[in-house]
């Protein structure tokens, strides 16, 4: 169960990853506080908010499944070699912590300012999935470690668990900040522009310890 309540914090530390965070202020003011002057109660805005963000985890799942496919095919590769590969992907998280903290930039880019015709489900399904490529683009390591752990775990239900787990951290991520979005948008958005600029070294704190434990957990299981 240790396992699974890092996955938890690992899918919490993916969306915060700063080339995925920093897709928020476009996507927020550009559609999901489209129209919301017109509103008319808490209900429909919570049932609006609610959708929107579903429909984003679902595009972020459906990048995730693609990745997972990949490493899943790769590892009848270099099975023989995982626990090692993971040892190393929590090198490479430390290693990456502590260029984030030393000013270190990772961040990629998105356009998601400009208005579209497109509805507004389209619209999340997009962003969700431009969201899930920016997380892997910045913190691939993590997914990687989570899918690795995951194949190589004694059943398949505890090995579900780690994926479950991941993405509910993510999930419950997203559906609390679009939710607030719908309902505070001006509190939100100032908050997120004073936490932007520090995102990178927050996250390579994180990133420093996930590191750590996971070669940690990995000697122990040698």
């Amino acid at each position: 169960m240790e396992f699974v309540y890092f996955s938890f914090m690992q899918g919490v530390v993916a969306f915060f990853a700063p080339c995925a965070v920093a897709l928020l202020p476009g996507y927020i003011i550009s559609y999901v506080t489209r129209g919301s002057e017109s509103v008319p109660g808490v209900f429909t805005k919570t049932v609006r908010g609610l959708k929107l963000a579903f429909v984003s985890i679902a595009g972020i799942l459906v990048i995730y499944l693609i990745a997972g496919v990949l490493i899943v095919l790769a590892s009848q590769v270099l099975k023989d070699y995982m626990k090692w590969i993971t040892m190393f992907m929590g090198a490479a998280l430390t290693v990456i912590g502590f260029l984030m903290i030393f000013g270190k930039s990772f961040s990629l880019s998105f356009n998601l300012n400009t208005a579209s015709k497109k509805s507004e489900l389209l619209e999340a399904l997009i962003f969700g999935m431009a969201y899930a490529i920016g997380a892997l683009g910045c913190l691939f390591p993590l997914f990687l470690i989570v899918a690795t752990q995951a194949m190589s775990a004694p059943s398949t239900l505890l090995g579900a668990s780690y994926i479950g787990a991941y993405f509910t951290g993510i999930s419950l991520m997203m559906i609390g900040t679009i939710l607030l979005s719908t309902f505070a948008k001006d509190f939100f958005m100032n908050y997120l522009q004073k936490v932007l600029p520090h995102m990178e070294r927050i996250t390579g704190g994180l990133l420093i310890a996930g590191g750590i434990y996971v070669i940690y957990y990995q000697m122990v299981l040698f």
